[in-house]
């Protein structure tokens, strides 16, 4: 991407560009926070089932050794023995493994999860060329990999040497204890090392997490031009759904104007709402809702409804409660019979006819 390119990328990646970009390749992990949690973890479950661990494993060996003496040695008993270690080490071990498998994955969802994606099965083969190797090894994210790499060292080192100044008076003592202290003791500041290590490293996986969510939204971003044609991809273009609305409105006017005519009356409020009623005593067991609108279609309602010679009687609480309550095509409900009926009565007066 040129640096124009980059300049011109001022807009925050929509949800859709966002979206894309997960279906192509999973959003990039903090590779300090990844390692961080499983080594925190590690040193957890050792300081919790070391000793387990180490008592069974001294007791496999000494099983191990013990047995020696009472087994000839053959291609089979061999095999047999390697089989048997194989087993008992690994349960041993089982745990502590489990537990460093179930930290990576925790960790990896912890940054957002999995995605799977096919994009990663296709071979690119712009990712075996050595140039284009080269390229990516010499570009701003491998250095700020690499700077990253240098503090971790500094900063673990220092942590390292201060924890070993501090114990250097223990340490010139170690040459007066027996093999089981001096195990216990490198034990001891191993752990007061990683433990202090962790803190630290907790702090930078932190920070490193929160750049790299910044990194891949800035190279997500987009000009504005790439957001207005997105919106019109996602909205639809202005002028076909400028085009699309007409059709329906001319549509729902050229049944209005079938519709109107066949109606007893026209209730209005007197100004948004119009529903047009109708009832056939011999046909309908309850008048009808034929159609009804508001604002401007209500006033096309109304004139259709004076071309038609349809009486406009106005009733504002009757036009609201039939246009929220009724659906066109429907029967009016039962609470509204009696004002309804009310109505058809007087408009059938005034036409001389009996309702």
């Amino acid at each position: 991407m040129s640096e124009a390119d980059k300049h011109s990328k001022t807009e925050q990646p929509t949800a859709k560009k966002l979206e894309e970009s997960r279906k192509k390749s999973p959003p990039p992990l903090s590779r300090d926070m990844t390692s961080t949690i499983t080594l925190l973890v590690s040193m957890v479950t050792l300081y919790t089932l070391g000793g387990y661990m180490l008592t069974s494993l001294k007791e496999n060996t000494r099983d191990l050794l013990g047995g020696m003496g009472t087994v000839t040695l053959t291609p089979i008993t061999v095999n047999s023995i390697l089989m048997q270690q194989v087993i008992s080490v690994g349960a041993v071990l089982a745990p502590f493994l489990l537990m460093v498998m179930v930290a990576g994955v925790v960790a990896v969802f912890i940054q957002g999860g999995v995605v799977f994606s096919t994009e990663k099965l296709t071979v690119k083969f712009e990712k075996i060329n050595p140039l284009e190797g080269i390229k990516r090894l010499a570009n701003k994210e491998a250095a700020v990999e690499a700077l990253k790499s240098i503090i971790k060292i500094l900063i673990v080192g220092y942590v390292a040497f201060k924890i070993l100044r501090d114990e250097m008076e223990a340490i010139l003592y170690l040459t007066e204890t027996d093999i089981n202290g001096i195990f216990v003791f490198v034990s001891h500041i191993s752990f007061k090392i990683v433990i202090h290590t962790c803190g630290v490293m907790i702090v930078l996986a932190i920070l490193d997490l929160a750049f790299v969510k910044w990194n891949y939204l800035q190279n997500l971003k987009m000009t504005k031009e790439e957001v207005k044609r997105e919106h019109k991809d996602s909205d639809g273009d202005p002028q076909l759904k400028g085009k699309i609305r007409k059709m329906r409105y001319e549509r729902a006017f050229r049944r209005l104007k079938q519709i109107i005519p066949t109606a007893d009356v026209v209730v209005t409020n007197p100004t948004h709402f119009a529903v047009a009623v109708k009832y056939d005593r011999n046909k309908m067991a309850a008048p009808f809702v034929i159609a009804k609108g508001a604002d401007h279609l209500a006033l096309r309602i109304k004139a259709l409804a004076r071309e038609n010679n349809v009486m406009l009687v106005e009733n504002r609480f009757l036009a609201r409660e039939l246009y929220a309550q009724v659906k066109e095509g429907e029967e009016i409900p039962e609470s509204l019979y009696v004002a309804v009926a009310e109505l058809l009565a007087y408009v059938y007066g005034l036409k001389g006819k009996t309702f």
